[in-house]
């Protein structure tokens, strides 16, 4: 994996060396972001800790083999992802995917419409199936490029944008169904 954002080379170049000042660097700067997908992922807190504390422990245990120019960001996204999917299967707990998602307090919205509008979207998104929440997330939320996203899902960046497409499009439907069914229950009060 490479392409790595400038700021990380000196944390990489710390892992490399054993020196526990790089990995502090990397949770730090990614902590946050892999424990918020984590948790949109699997819907429940403590498995999303207990998946976070796999990641950062993966971190530790590969880091000084890891390569100064490596993508470090879709590198733990990866391994938060896989840990999910191995847990998924692992318990059979595939098929209830998506019922009812906890998901991250969000910050204080400045507008007072907008929670109303996050509400909807995360209701949105918990409608949706796994394989598509999760490419969502991976784009819309961590904000990661087409290329990380498919190096975190190993496909090409051709099949990252496709599927994106028809991920959009499901969750815009299930927006217009969302706003269909507010617009009758309105017109019967």
């Amino acid at each position: 994996m490479t392409m790595v954002e400038p700021p990380n080379r000196d944390a990489l170049a710390l892992l490399r060396r054993s020196d526990a000042r790089g990995f502090d660097l990397l949770y730090a700067r990614y902590a946050d972001r892999i424990f918020g997908f984590l948790q949109r992922l699997c819907g429940s807190r403590a498995l999303a800790e207990d998946l976070f504390q796999h990641t950062f422990l993966r971190l530790a245990e590969a880091g000084p083999r890891l390569r100064v120019d490596s993508d470090v960001r879709a590198w733990l996204f990866s391994v938060a992802r896989n840990a999910f999917h191995s847990h998924a299967r692992s318990r059979g707990v595939e098929a209830r995917l998506g019922r009812e998602l906890v998901f991250a307090p969000r910050a204080a919205c400045t507008q007072p419409d907008s929670g109303l509008v996050l509400d909807e979207l995360e209701r949105a998104l918990a409608r949706l199936g796994a394989g598509d929440r999760e490419l969502l997330l991976l784009l819309g939320v961590e904000g990661l490029s087409h290329a990380e996203v498919a190096l975190v899902l190993e496909v090409d960046q051709v099949t990252v944008r496709k599927r994106a497409s028809r991920a959009r499009a499901r969750l815009a439907e299930a927006l217009d169904e969302d706003a269909q069914v507010v617009s009758k229950s309105e017109v019967r009060e």
